[in-house]
């Protein structure tokens, strides 16, 4: 399987498509052929070395932690999800891949693309808890400033 891969922490130039192990669904698990990866400012600062002092990145490393895909493997104790489903999730070790595992895990809103879908998780996740921690009653009205990214400034 092909995968984007860094060996040393960096800037993109660290980014090669190598050959990788396949990975396979583990327990509570779906493995997907990726159809789109969300591209997120974790990715650049865990590929960095940004975060290691507090969640160590093994080298060599798959980046991405968004992807959107179709079910092609579904792991012991899965339920609601069978061979061939459209979904959406945070990946379990790297989404820069043609096959990632995942355990938080939707289906794909059928009337949105890959592209879309893939969004969904870091955004939606997070525009869902602030919503949540805001105590959002129907009728009152948000205005939003500088939506147009994943979350915050990005200072890269």
């Amino acid at each position: 399987m092909q995968a984007i891969v860094f060996e040393e922490f960096g800037g993109p130039e660290v980014l090669q498509l190598k050959d990788v192990e396949e990975p396979h669904a583990g327990p509570g698990e779906v493995r997907i052929a990726v159809q789109a990866i969300g591209v997120n400012p974790v990715d650049f600062k865990v590929r960095r070395g940004w975060f290691d002092d507090f969640m160590p990145t093994p080298l060599p490393s798959v980046p991405g932690v968004e992807a959107a895909g179709i079910v092609d493997e579904v792991g012991e104790g899965v339920t609601g999800f069978v061979l061939g489903d459209e979904v959406v999730g945070w990946v379990n070790g790297g989404a820069y891949a043609e096959h990632a595992r995942m355990a938080t895990v939707i289906h794909k809103p059928a009337k949105v693309s890959w592209e879309q879908a893939v969004a969904l998780p870091q955004a939606g996740e997070t525009a869902d808890r602030v919503l949540r921690e805001l105590d959002f009653k129907k009728g009152e009205t948000l205005l939003l400033h500088g939506a147009a990214g994943v979350v915050g400034p990005d200072p890269a």
